[in-house]
Formats: structure tokens, C-alpha cells, sequence
């Protein structure tokens, strides 16, 4: 009886480790994909910014969508 709760503890441990495993590898893939998403963000601001002659307008809804969003998400 023993070897069984020794054998069904030592899965669960096992089973937990697999699973933090796999969350660290779900948290690192988010990470890169926010990264990624930042530097798009970032490149649309830019875009719109280098090209506010075309329709300036269109360019300054733009940045300011953007500024709204990161003072959000930076917050105070």
C-alpha cells in the first residue's frame, strides 16, 4: 500500500512539473508574441507619422489611438 501512495505522489510531482513546463513555455511564446506586436505598434506609429502629408487627418487619429493605448497599458 505504501509503494502505491510513494508511486501515485511521485506521478502527481511529475505531472505538475509537466505542467509548469508547459506554462513556462506558453508565457515565454506570449512574451515574444507581445514583443512582436509592440514592434508592429510602434512601426504603424511611425508609419503614420513619417507619411501625416498624405492625410494628415487619418495620421493624427492614428498616433493618438496609439499614444491612448500605451498611457493605458504603461499606466501612471
Amino acid at each position: 500500500m505504501r509503494a502505491i501512495l510513494i508511486f501515485v505522489s511521485f506521478g502527481a510531482v511529475v505531472a505538475l512539473l509537466a505542467f509548469t513546463i508547459y506554462l513556462t513555455v506558453q508565457v515565454s511564446g506570449l512574451r515574444k508574441e507581445r514583443a512582436r506586436l509592440r514592434e508592429l505598434v510602434a512601426r504603424v506609429k511611425d508609419i503614420a507619422w513619417d507619411q501625416r502629408e498624405l492625410d494628415p487627418n487619418l495620421s493624427t487619429v492614428i498616433i493618438d489611438e496609439i499614444r491612448i493605448y500605451e498611457k493605458k497599458e504603461l499606466g501612471p
